[in-house]
Order: structure tokens, then sequence, then C-alpha cells
């Protein structure tokens, strides 16, 4: 596998050009007394038996593949946080997802084939603020009945010092949250909003997700 992009990804990707900057800009709201540590969630069945060898910040595109992933593109951005010491440079961020079918690159998916141009996986560490970026597409939901899942992104975060911390974030206004059945779970409206993503105005649509560690 190759090694999760460093701090200087958040700059600029270098075979894409991604240029991250602007987002980092917006990362400004202070971390205050009464900030609430994001809710752990399970990792789920889905996260890689074998992590891609392409696993980096954007996965819209696959290294090698002329394709670009199907979906609405967007940015998701944020900082990893110690509640007590306030930024973690140098944590490991993962995240992994439903493409836009709500297909997983997993072996035991049997929805069907996922998309072969999203590359469903990335990884990079945090800047000295904490800050890191992704670019991917919005997720579909998945599953029937009482068991759909409404359209999230899995993180793992992994911080010097800490155990892996696992959480899945949510997007703003999606009926759907509402009857997911691990959303719904957490315990009460705070832990619900600290596991939803904030909407922010840019060209792409770009989502702030702050994970805040114990």
């Amino acid at each position: 596998m190759a090694p999760a992009p460093t701090a200087a990804s958040l700059v600029s990707l270098s075979r894409r050009g991604l240029v991250a900057a602007p987002a980092l800009m917006l990362l400004v709201r202070p971390l205050g007394a009464t900030v609430i540590a994001t809710p752990p969630q399970m990792v789920g069945p889905y996260y890689p038996v074998a992590k891609p060898t392409d696993s980096d910040i954007d996965l819209t595109e696959v290294k090698g593949r002329s394709g670009r992933a199907t979906g609405e593109i967007i940015e998701v951005h944020g900082r990893v946080l110690s509640a007590r010491s306030g930024p973690l440079g140098g944590a490991l961020v993962e995240i992994w997802q439903a493409d836009h079918q709500g297909r997983y690159h997993h072996p035991d998916e049997n929805a069907g084939p996922a998309d072969p141009n999203f590359q469903g996986f990335g990884a990079v560490r945090t800047a000295a603020g904490g800050e890191y970026l992704f670019r991917t597409i919005m997720p579909r939901f998945y599953g029937s009945g009482r068991f759909q899942r409404t359209p999230h992104i899995h993180f793992r975060v992994v911080a010097e010092g800490r155990p892996e911390f696992v959480t899945q974030m949510y997007f703003p206004g999606v009926a759907m949250n509402a009857r997911d059945f691990l959303f719904s779970r957490l315990g009460g409206d705070a832990a619900r909003d600290a596991v939803t993503a904030r909407r922010e105005p840019a060209d792409l649509p770009r989502f702030r997700f702050e994970v805040v560690l114990a």
C-alpha cells in the first residue's frame, strides 16, 4: 500500500492539482469550552480488506484509469481535535464510503460491481493545525427496510498515543437521517449534531466535519 499523503498534500495534490488552501482558510471556528466529543460508531462490514494502492485524498479518480467517478463531486474537510488540547497534527484520517449506486469496493458486497472509476477509500495525515481535506462524491443510500442506510461517510482516525477512533459522517437536511437505525440510536440532539457535517458555500458542494476526540 502506498503511504498516506502527508500534511503537504493539503496544500496541493501533485498529480491532480486540487488546491486546498481556500478550504483551510475557512476553518476559523474556535475550540470552545463546551465542545462535545464526536460519538464513536461501528466500523461496519465494508472497511477495506486490502487497501487500494491509490489511496490519496481525491477519490474521484483512480490512478491508471482515464475515467472519473460517476456522481456529484463534493469536498469534505475539517480538523481532528482533542477536546482538551485542541488540534492534532500528524493524525491519520481514513475515509471509505459507497459510490453513486450505494455500492462499496469490498468482496462481500452483494449488490453488484462498484464504480471502477471511484477510489472508494482515501487517507491523509493532518496538517499542524489538525486540518484534512478529501475530494469525493456524494454517497448514495443503500440497504432495505429497517436496515436501509442514509448517505454517510465512514471515518477512522489514528492519533499518536490514542486508540483508533471510528465514526460516521452524515449530511445535513437528509430526511433519511431520522430513519437510519444507527443515526437515530445516538443519544440526543447534541450527539446527532456532532456527527452531522456543515454545508459551506463553495464552487463545489463543501462539507465541514470536525472530529473531536475525548
